[in-house]
């Protein structure tokens, strides 16, 4: 057996269907063997960033390991700003990479680069195979590594290696992770139990790790009288349409969310490790659950600590506590709820032009199917969607989270794509966003993957503005030239559509989602529409004055 055949069997015993990446000479062994197989494929796409985003989408939305690969030098360098994106999101992805031949490694070769070195932060476990005896020991380590951070796992393989041959007398290599699951110790759980029972006002910000804790969420939540407050990433777990969910945190969160944070005397932290600090209570008591003990108060002093998984803790806490009796805090935050979404609405509701981004949520809110998967890019797109597009109880929902990169949207839609080849996928980009990694639009089209893209074309890098503006500098160096979104798309044999009106919003996306080929659908978006913070303070309002004046003086 080949060295290229081994490592390939080794990623198919770990569930991996797809390997995503850029072919080249340093790994035509890898793309030579993926030809073969029927029980893999090797996607070839137009830029390595775009398959490692691929992969890490399709990781995040499934929890299975999945793959990309890059040629020596440019090929594995490309593929960084993506892998740091899974690793970032904790999602479980290998990437292989090839390098110069073994007799060449350290002589400043051609295209030789030192990958260990580089890949040393992005990656749990990096090794170069420099004999086909370390096989399948390298290998299974970096699937290891991988899958328990969950993170990166990355093996570099010389061009003169991934075709030698290589004895394997192993015949099992699956190393999927554990699905067990912990629960903290009794002393642990009595403290946590005494802070709850000592409070009146007991809030929950929920994060990514209640995933797969959705019923004790809501059971805790209802037993408590507790609000829930959720992170951005976990609008794949509990949105707006569920009662006890009042909004998110933060800039692009909700005023009930923040009024739920700030008067709450306990706040139940569970599978979040949500990074702005001053967004937290100042007096309120802490319960962190957290799976990882690395990061258990990292963000802010924590009076219960909960090391464990929150399916368990949480129906846990359900069990040890008793139901409180007054539901005045709950039934306060329901009443913010309420006033906040009727100021939103509308919002969703205009009919002005260019058209309100609010409306184009409100609308894809209506026309995208009951089991679509979302993938959304970095800048005021995420603003938009946090507030305004409700993910349903059967809809899916991602992004650059951590990292928060530009161009994850488009791509990670085709990885989306290849998991779910029953489901609609529609990716949410601003222009700046979607143009970065345009030319992927076509493995969309040439692998018959109708994922829908909606770009938002504002004409600028309008978050970059609004960050500007919030320091009092006039808005500069934001303005964008654009190609013609729509005829791009159809020269790519896709489907392509501009919208100016809202009143062609509805028919614009039903056509979009009912197309047998990838689509655009280009949205003229209002240039000026703001993202307000929740709560405004004085200093920001000072500051946006400024900038305001500023660039009306020139």
């Amino acid at each position: 057996m080949r060295v290229a055949d081994l490592v390939l069997d080794i990623l198919t015993a770990h569930g991996v269907r797809q390997v995503y990446g850029v072919p080249g000479d340093a790994i035509n062994d890898f793309t030579f063997a993926l030809q073969n197989r029927d029980d893999m494929e090797f996607v070839m796409v137009r830029h390595e960033e775009a398959g490692a985003f691929m992969a890490s989408a399709q990781a995040k939305l499934t929890g299975r390991m999945t793959a990309c690969m890059g040629t020596s030098g440019p090929g594995a360098i490309h593929l960084l700003n993506g892998l740091y994106d899974a690793k970032m999101d904790h999602a479980p992805v290998i990437a292989i990479t090839g390098q110069a031949a073994t007799r060449f490694v350290g002589t400043e070769y051609h295209q030789e680069v030192a990958l260990e070195r580089l890949f040393s932060d992005v990656a749990e476990y990096t090794r170069t195979i420099m004999t086909p005896d370390q096989l399948p020991e390298v290998m299974l380590e970096a699937c290891r590594a991988a899958l328990a951070g969950p993170g990166v796992g990355h093996i570099a393989v010389p061009t003169d290696i991934s075709g030698r041959s290589v004895f394997n007398s192993r015949t099992t290599y699956d190393m999927q992770a554990s699905n067990a699951s912990s629960l903290p110790c009794p002393e642990a759980m009595e403290a946590a139990v005494k802070v709850i029972e000592g409070s009146s006002k007991v809030a929950i910000l929920a994060g990514i790790g209640c995933a797969s804790a959705r019923e004790e969420l809501l059971a805790l939540s209802d037993h408590l009288g507790a609000p829930i407050i959720r992170s951005l990433r976990s609008k794949d777990v509990i949105d707006e349409d569920f009662e006890a969910c009042i909004g998110g945190l933060g800039l692009l969160g909700s005023a009930p969310g923040s009024a739920a944070m700030a008067q709450c005397d306990c706040l139940i932290m569970a599978g979040t490790d949500f990074p702005y600090v001053d967004f937290f209570p100042d007096d309120a008591k802490i319960i962190q659950i957290e799976s990882a003990p690395a990061r258990m108060g990292r963000r802010a002093a924590v009076d219960a600590p909960l090391p464990g998984h929150c399916k368990p803790t949480l129906k846990a806490l359900l069990t040890g506590t008793e139901a409180k009796s007054s539901r005045k805090f709950y039934d306060h935050m329901q009443a913010e709820k309420a006033s906040w979404n009727r100021d939103q609405d509308k919002r969703r509701a205009s009919d002005a032009k260019p058209i309100a981004p609010e409306r184009v949520m409100s609308e894809i809110n209506r026309s995208a199917p009951d089991n679509t998967v979302y993938t959304i890019d970095t800048g005021t797109s995420t603003a938009w969607a946090a507030r305004h597009l409700i993910v349903g109880p059967d809809q899916r929902f991602t992004l650059s989270g951590a990292l928060a990169s530009m161009a994850f949207a488009p791509s990670g839609a085709i990885g989306a794509k290849f998991a779910y080849p029953d489901r609609p996928v529609c990716a949410i980009s601003g222009d700046g966003g979607f143009a970065m990694l345009m030319a992927d639009f076509v493995t969309a089209v040439r692998y018959d993957k109708p994922v829908v893209n909606v770009v938002l074309n504002n004409g600028k890098l309008g978050f970059i503005a609004m960050e500007q503006e919030a320091k009092g500098l006039p808005e500069h160096s934001v303005a964008l030239d654009n190609p013609d979104f729509v005829a791009f798309a159809r020269a790519c044999g896709g489907h392509g559509i501009r919208v100016e009106d809202p009143a062609d919003l509805a028919d614009a996306l039903k056509d979009a989602f009912a197309h047998p080929k990838a689509s655009v659908v280009e949205v003229m978006v209002d240039p000026q529409a703001l993202i307000m913070p929740p709560k405004i303070s004085a200093e920001q309002a000072v500051k946006f004055g400024i900038a305001k004046a500023r660039e009306f003086l020139g």
